[in-house]
């Protein structure tokens, strides 16, 4: 006997067409992927914003640095 309280065990025990319930574990299915493509567009999302973070922070050293050095050439 498997361990019934695995996620995908249970999942698929949820999904597994049965004459009855055909229609019930299509609409738990297409919800199924419905939540994962959110959860995809979350991550990516949040990815893509770190991104741009981390390059707007790289920019702005770089513009920092420029300016110590101009300042310490004229102090020369």
């Amino acid at each position: 006997m498997e361990n019934a309280s695995l996620p995908t065990a249970v999942w698929e025990n949820i999904t597994s067409p049965s004459e009855s319930d055909d229609d019930t574990a299509n609409y738990l299915a297409y919800i199924r992927n419905r939540v994962l493509k959110i959860i995809y567009i979350i991550i990516g999302t949040l990815g893509i914003t770190d991104n741009v973070f981390v390059l707007a922070v790289f920019i702005v050293f770089i513009k920092i640095t420029n300016k110590v050095g101009i300042l310490t050439k004229v102090s020369l």
